[in-house]
């Protein structure tokens, strides 16, 4: 990859990371809802599905093309697709399409040394424009491509995820350490599908009893919020619009901490180059199964 430089893709005001140590809490679904709620506010916003290893994006945002993406003309950079209602958005799985004409159908097998620089070229190299705040989707646990996107990319705040349940919060509490090693504040804890409650009235709790004292001893100053589970629409589709509403208050939290001026995007790093996306995509070593 080239390391000449490349235009700026993006001026952003606050960078908020989506994260979970367990796979199947609903994290990517929580990232949506949060992101739809900060447009509410009337911010303008972007969604960065970084969970390389399962992307959700194409199929939690309505209306988004299926075609590739288009490369600007330096090949250094690629667009995101915008939503009808605004919300920018950037997916693995958009890029990925990128590779279909080489390598025809299939799932792409990435070669591990590739996954880091991949996703910290896809989070820094997308034209995201103006936005008052972009929202990361990690993958869980507490990995390489976390990590790389924490020293990559800069994050002004998380919002963990997890359920009640007792191993979920046990890898949860491994996840908060790591984002305090990297002094990323943790302004918001989701306790999610905490509650299904039937229509006769009664409370039933899936996983067993709230988590939320064991937490909040890790993160005594985060606000706390159980979402219950929401047959009818998943929770994105308006049953569940005032519990995001009240996530995304909570994040005015680390509003002091944030960087004056917010990010100019790509970040300077030295461990990463500028990609070329036609290079790229011609050298990439990769196979579809």
């Amino acid at each position: 990859m080239s390391g000449s430089r490349t235009q700026i893709s993006g001026r952003i005001g606050r960078i908020i990371a989506v994260h979970s140590c367990k796979g199947g809490v609903g994290k990517s679904t929580v990232a949506v809802g949060l992101a739809r709620a900060l447009q509410r506010q009337g911010r303008v916003v972007g969604l960065l599905d970084a969970d390389i290893y399962g992307p959700s994006l194409p199929f939690l945002v309505a209306g988004l093309p299926t075609c590739e993406p288009e490369v600007s003309p330096n090949g250094r950079q690629v667009y995101p697709f915008v939503s009808e209602d605004g919300l920018t958005c950037q997916s693995f799985a958009f890029v990925a399409r990128l590779w279909k004409r080489r390598l025809g159908e299939g799932s792409v097998v990435l070669q591990g040394s590739l996954i880091a620089e991949l996703m910290a070229a896809m989070a820094n190299h997308t034209k995201w424009g103006n936005l008052d705040d972009l929202v990361v989707d990690l993958p869980p646990g507490t990995g390489e491509v976390p990590m790389t996107l924490a020293t990559a990319f800069p994050m002004d705040c998380a919002v963990v995820v997890t359920t009640a349940h007792k191993l979920a919060v046990v890898d949860t509490v491994k996840g908060v350490e790591m984002l305090q090693k990297l002094g990323v504040p943790v302004p918001a804890l989701v306790q999610n599908m905490a509650v299904l409650r039937c229509s006769c009235g009664a409370e039933h709790r899936p996983f067993g009893p709230s988590a939320a004292a064991e937490l909040q001893k890790r993160l005594p100053n985060a606000s706390l919020l159980e979402l219950p589970i929401a047959p009818d629409d998943s929770g994105l589709g308006g049953s569940l619009d005032a519990d995001f509403d009240r996530l995304a208050k909570s994040l005015s939290a680390v509003d002091e901490l944030l960087k004056k001026g917010g990010h100019t995007l790509p970040k300077e790093t030295k461990q990463w180059s500028i990609p070329h996306w036609p290079t790229l995509m011609a050298t990439a070593k990769l196979e579809l199964k």
